[in-house]
């Protein structure tokens, strides 16, 4: 991995600033709080992100400012990546946004969290460490914070030691041996519980072998029984079959019984029909007789009712002549209403006209001088205004007179207009009225067959009629329609009652026909009944054969039910001991399974673990105290000090043969102490982890922390020992300058920092 620039807006003291680095080795020279550090933790931020308790968006974004994003362009197996990360202030709390990825020009966009795992791809980092230690690998391989190079050296030696385990990934044997001795806990409790489940297997497989023998003695008891069910089934059969014979023979008889009893009801029904018709034809005739006589002759109330229609009808077309008339008259008002308007408009426009010119003479009476030239009006020309305007009111007056005259005649015209108007429509409702009582009578002409001719135009009288001439022709018409509605109406009953005569001597002649049928249908099906012979007896002989027999197969199948019963209770008992016994054989199986693996995990596993975790441990403890013997001794270029890692890792300095605690040593000491147990640690964790692809790059955040001169000389020697494509240092130590390939300076100006190539 080759870091190539890095953007940064509003991170920390940067506002908005774009660093290129080269390959080689990089300084990052300046002031302390310029602004180097920020650098290094924004290149983290980019490609982690936020991470708990190492590092967090509020010591990232610019106090102030509601949002800030750092963008990382690096190089990777040679292809170009680009990373752009985002910070948006909330209301009490800073939140990373969706960012983007970029490789090989194809953008994507991505949440911080998908970020972060295609960042962990890309880089080869081990899963499952960075689940277990975050940021432990970069931090250890890459970059490490200024306040955390001598942290590691002064830590509990456990905690170093369980740290360092994970980093190196020999934790994970560590891991095996608790998760086997978890595994082997839960083993002894499920043989405890197994074995009690156990227990009582020897007294279940001995019930089990009881309610065998009880079964096959039911067995053989229910065995014995069926052939006399069978013997006791075949006798019922044959007896069934004996009485279902004779039944249907009774059935027989009944049916022929109930159909001559049926029969011979029907035939005194029949002639008690046949009498009854024949006294209600006599009935009939008799009445029909009556009718006739009561029956007269109707021309003369067909003549009165023909006379009196033509009359009225006549009557009723002039009324609806004389109010044709009607829309004329309408039209004749409607004109004579709009000249009334017409009127009343020219008398109110000559009223004002007249009002004005009133008002005009009252005020040039009174006026002295003009009001637009302010010149004074002379009486001459209020005279001459004032007769102008007088002779106008004289002329309106003339107009007002002759307009009311107008106006008076066109308003009787209306009320004479109105009055005629009223009329003919009280004349067209009385002509409807009158057509409308005159329908029924109409109707009831036209069922006489009498025809009432319209009246011919030329023929129609005035509508001059008088009302009781009118009402006597009504009456006339009533008493007319009362006598021929009473004749119509005892004709009807005359046609209806011949009707009936001929319908029930037609039915008296059917039922003549019927009876002989009847009749002979009786002497038929008695003789059919005299064959059968005594029926009832054999039937009750019959029924009391097969009632014994069925008490029998009744007695039988009880005791076949008991046994049944008895059966299946044994066998259920069986079921569930059968069952009982396989899970508790199959429990024992899983006894010996489970006592077969505690044995292997415990005599064999975890001490097979143990061996391989010891090797691997002596193998990485070997090789990372000859890497720091190797650095500890190129930076400090003292041979009076010496200096080797315990089996804890932790380092120890020795002087002539004497330990002295880290603690004891002086500032530079215990940085050259502190970078040469970094650079073994990298080294170290590059060669064992071979998926890693950040073995390119190395951050060394203020390495030179008190440092004498001859220190900083040997810390050129370390630059060219180290032999990376690219080396960031973070120093404000001028000398280191002349070290490196490149320098970047960083300058802090009012609160705001900025880069000097």
């Amino acid at each position: 991995m080759i870091i190539k620039s890095i953007r940064l807006h509003n991170i920390r003291s940067y506002l908005n600033q774009e660093i290129d680095f080269p390959q080689g080795s990089v300084l990052l020279s300046g002031d302390i709080g310029s602004g180097k550090s920020t650098i290094l933790l924004a290149i983290e931020f980019a490609l982690f992100g936020i991470s708990k308790g190492l590092l967090s968006s509020e010591a990232l974004l610019r106090h102030g400012k509601q949002s800030g994003l750092v963008e990382l362009t690096f190089l990777l197996d040679g292809r170009e990546i680009i990373i752009q990360r985002n910070l948006k202030r909330l209301k009490d709390s800073i939140r990373q946004d969706e960012g983007y990825l970029i490789i090989d020009g194809v953008k994507q966009f991505c949440t911080a969290e998908e970020l972060k795992a295609r960042v962990l791809e890309m880089l080869g980092y081990p899963k499952e460490l960075l689940r277990k230690s975050k940021g432990l690998i970069y931090r250890f391989t890459v970059y490490t914070p200024q306040e955390e190079m001598k942290r590691i050296l002064f830590e509990d030696p456990q905690v170093r030691l369980d740290t360092l385990r994970r980093v190196f990934q020999v934790e994970k044997y560590k891991l095996v041996r608790e998760s086997a001795g978890v595994v082997m806990q839960a083993l002894r409790e499920k043989k405890r519980e197994i074995s009690a489940r156990i227990e009582d297997l020897p007294q279940k497989q001995q019930q089990l072998q009881q309610f065998s023998d009880t079964l096959a003695v039911v067995d053989k008891k229910i065995a014995a029984l069926l052939p006399d069910i069978d013997n006791v089934q075949k006798l019922l059969q044959q007896q069934q079959e004996s009485l279902k014979e004779s039944e249907e023979k009774a059935r027989q008889l009944n049916s022929l019984k109930s159909q001559l009893a049926a029969t011979a009801a029907v035939v005194e029904e029949k002639k008690s029909l046949a009498k009854l018709k024949e006294s209600e034809i006599a009935a009939s005739k008799k009445e029909i007789s009556s009718l006739k006589l009561q029956v007269q002759d109707n021309s003369a109330a067909l003549g009165q009712l023909s006379s009196g229609l033509s009359k009225l009808r006549l009557y009723s077309d002039a009324l609806l002549l004389e109010a044709g008339s009607k829309k004329q008259l309408e039209d004749e008002l409607a004109a004579s209403e709009q000249l009334k308007s017409d009127a009343e408009s020219a008398i109110s426009r000559d009223e004002a006209m007249k009002s004005s010119s009133l008002q005009l003479q009252q005020k040039i009476s009174v006026l002295s001088n003009c009001p637009t030239c302010l010149q004074p009006v002379s009486g001459e020309h209020k005279h001459r205004i004032s007769s102008e305007e007088e002779s106008k009111i004289a002329e309106l007056n003339v107009k007002l007179i002759a307009a009311a005259e107008k106006k008076a005649a066109v308003v009787q015209k209306i009320k004479s207009l109105k009055g005629g108007l009223n009329d003919l429509q009280a004349k067209e409702k009385a002509a409807a009225g009158l057509v409308s009582e005159l329908k029924p009578y109409f109707e009831l002409a036209a069922s006489f067959n009498v025809n009432i001719s319209p009246p011919q135009p030329s023929s129609l009288p005035s509508s001059t009629m008088a009302v009781a001439e009118m009402q006597s022709e009504l009456a006339s018409l009533a008493a007319a329609k009362k006598k021929l509605e009473s004749s119509k109406e005892k004709l009807f009953m005359v046609a209806e009652k011949e009707r009936m005569i001929a319908a029930a001597e037609k039915s008296a002649e059917s039922l003549r026909a019927e009876l002989e049928l009847l009749e002979s249908k009786k002497i038929e099906l008695a003789a059919r009944i005299g064959a059968f012979g005594d029926v009832d007896a054999g039937l009750l002989q019959l029924q009391s054969m097969l009632d014994k027999a069925m008490g029998e197969k009744m007695q039988l199948m009880m005791q076949k039910a008991s046994l049944g019963k008895e059966r299946e209770n044994v066998v259920s008992m069986i079921k569930i001991l059968s069952d009982e016994i396989s899970k508790k054989e199959a429990a024992k199986k899983e006894l010996d399974e489970s006592n077969n693996l505690n044995y292997w995990l415990e005599e064999m596993f975890i001490g097979l673990v143990g061996v391989i975790e010891r090797h691997v441990m002596m193998k990485v403890h070997h090789e990372f105290d000859e890497l720091f013997k190797e650095w500890f001794v190129m930076l400090m270029g003292n041979d009076t000090l010496t200096a080797r890692i315990d089996d804890d890792f932790t380092p120890v300095v020795e002087a002539d043969g004497f330990e002295i605690p880290v603690e004891n040593l002086s500032g530079g000491e215990k940085t050259s102490c502190a970078l040469a147990y970094r650079l073994a640690l990298n080294m170290v964790i590059n060669n064992l982890v071979s998926t890693i692809r950040t073995k390119d790059l190395l951050i060394l955040d203020e390495p030179t922390d008190g440092f004498s001169a001859e220190q900083l000389n040997k810390l050129r020697d370390v630059l060219v020992q180290l032999q990376l494509p690219q080396i960031i240092i973070v120093s404000h130590e001028e000398r280191v300058e002349s070290f490196v390939q490149h320098v970047l300076r960083t300058v802090k100006e009012q609160h705001i920092s900025r880069i000097i190539a």
